[in-house]
């Protein structure tokens, strides 16, 4: 657990009773796997998924503390397996830092282990989760499974419309935050009035988030990053700041970015990734990027107010102005 929750001591907490079930359950796997399992769920990041459940359960007068962190460590899990997933798709070496799953056992192995991630989330399930409607859960985690395959089966196309790589981040991100927000106040057997509105937070704070991550890639730090920026760009895959400059490169007139690109095999080599950043960069994709996070971070901040209530208010408004401002 990073010092990121310093100032909520409680949520601290509960995040770290979060991890503690996590690693309870991924440490019955057997043999080799055990180990390389164990080092991938405690190298967890901010745990952001479980904080939005457990901030939102307190939308209630309902005790739901332990339900929140069961359902919290269920879509933990689910995330992380994604990441390992995600990893092959990728064939990240690295994360955060640390050696990946597929690097310290190749894809084959590396599949069946986020395979294995995703049956313990599933045995975590009671299947009577209070208040939570079973269609919003399978709807998100399609989306997610969907949205993944679809960058999958695209990679090296890097001439995708606005609409796609929105539809793309929508279900590979913003989907399980709009799931963790709902669930916290799903727990609390809430109105459904508030509930979707909890929802619409998550899904515009996931979006944000996501298209955030992708700035960083291009404007980030590698240090700080754990991974090299133009990481995604090297692996084909598009992403809003290029997709911006390349539209403002044809409202240009111009084809130097899309005649690189278009002439070249992915994975990219260093040299084509250093031109093409630069080139992004210079025909303004990254600020106009910002400028679509920005309006998601407006749009999240509008609803929190209408949670109208000072506590939960406060920690999502101070944990999205984290994120939303972050290098790493």
């Amino acid at each position: 657990m990073t010092d990121f929750w310093d100032d909520e001591q409680e949520l601290k907490k509960n995040l770290m009773n979060v991890s503690s079930t996590i690693e309870s359950t991924v440490a019955t796997a057997h043999g080799f796997i055990r180990p390389i399992l164990l080092d991938h769920v405690q190298s967890v990041g901010k745990m952001l998924r479980p904080a939005l459940i457990l901030i939102t359960s307190a939308l209630g007068e309902q005790e739901v503390t332990e339900d929140a962190i069961r359902v919290g460590s269920i879509l933990e899990l689910i995330h992380l397996a994604s990441l390992v997933h995600d990893d092959i798709i990728d064939s990240a070496a690295k994360r955060r830092g640390k050696s990946t799953v597929f690097a310290k056992v190749g894809a084959k192995q590396a599949v069946l282990a986020g395979d294995f991630l995703l049956a313990k989330a599933l045995m975590l399930t009671s299947g009577k989760e209070r208040g939570m409607d079973s269609r919003v859960v399978s709807r998100a985690l399609s989306r997610l499974c969907e949205s993944e395959l679809e960058q999958d089966a695209g990679q090296g196309d890097f001439f995708i419309s606005h609409h796609t790589y929105l539809r793309r981040i929508a279900g590979k991100t913003a989907s399980l935050f709009a799931l963790s927000c709902y669930a916290g106040v799903a727990l609390q057997e809430s109105e459904p009035t508030r509930q979707m509105l909890c929802h619409r937070i998550g899904y515009c704070m996931g979006m944000a988030f996501q298209i955030q991550d992708d700035i960083l890639d291009y404007a980030g730090s590698s240090s700080k990053l754990g991974k090299h920026t133009g990481n995604d760009l090297k692996c084909g895959i598009p992403t809003l700041p290029l997709i911006y400059a390349l539209k403002q490169e044809r409202e240009n007139g111009q084809t130097q970015l899309h005649d690189l690109l278009y002439q070249a095999s992915t994975p990219l080599k260093e040299k084509t990734v250093k031109q093409a950043l630069i080139l992004v960069e210079s025909l303004g994709g990254v600020q106009k990027a910002q400028i679509l996070a920005e309006s998601y971070k407006k749009r999240a901040f509008s609803d929190i107010k209408r949670l109208a209530h000072p506590q939960v208010e406060r920690q999502l408004s101070t944990l999205f102005t984290k994120l939303s401002t972050r290098s790493v």
